[in-house]
C-alpha cells in the first residue's frame, strides 16, 4: 500500500516563501521607485541649474564683450586725450616763446623811449639855455645901446 505523505507542511513553507518573496519584491520595486523619482528629480534639477548656468554663461559673456568694447572706446579716448594734451602743451610752450619775445620787445620800446625823453629833455634844457643865453645878450645888447 501505498503510503501518503502529508506535504500540507512543505505546501505552507512554500506558500509562505512565496508570500515572503511577493513583499520582499514589492519593497524593492518601492525602493527602485523611490530612487527613480529622486534620480529623474535631482536630473531635472540639474538640467534646469545647467540650462541656467549656461544662460549666466551666456550674460557674463556679453556683459565681458560690452566692456572690452568700452575699454577699446576708453583706450582711444585716453590717445585722443593725450594727443591733445602734447598739442595743448606744444600751444603753450609757443604762447610762453612768443610772450617772452613781445616782453623783450617791450622793454626795448620801453628803453627807446627812455631814451628819446632823455634826449628831449636834453634838447628842452639845451634851448632853455640858449634862450636864456640869447636874452642875456639881447639885454646886454639893449642895455649897451642906451
Amino acid at each position: 500500500m501505498a503510503h501518503e505523505v502529508d506535504c500540507s507542511y512543505v505546501e505552507t513553507r512554500l506558500r509562505d516563501t512565496k508570500r515572503r518573496m511577493m513583499a520582499a519584491i514589492e519593497l524593492v520595486n518601492l525602493r527602485v521607485s523611490y530612487q527613480v523619482d529622486v534620480c529623474t528629480r535631482e536630473s531635472s534639477e540639474f538640467c534646469t541649474r545647467h540650462h541656467d548656468a549656461q544662460k549666466d554663461r551666456a550674460a557674463v559673456r556679453a556683459e565681458i564683450e560690452v566692456l572690452r568694447s568700452e575699454r577699446l572706446t576708453y583706450e582711444q579716448e585716453g590717445i585722443q586725450t593725450r594727443k591733445a594734451l602734447a598739442r595743448s602743451e606744444a600751444y603753450c610752450r609757443a604762447l610762453e616763446a612768443r610772450v617772452a619775445v613781445l616782453e623783450t620787445h617791450a622793454r626795448r620800446l620801453e628803453w627807446q623811449r627812455q631814451a628819446a625823453d632823455d634826449l628831449a629833455i636834453q634838447h628842452i634844457m639845451r634851448t632853455q639855455d640858449l634862450e636864456a643865453g640869447a636874452r642875456d645878450d639881447t639885454l646886454e645888447d639893449t642895455g649897451s645901446s642906451s
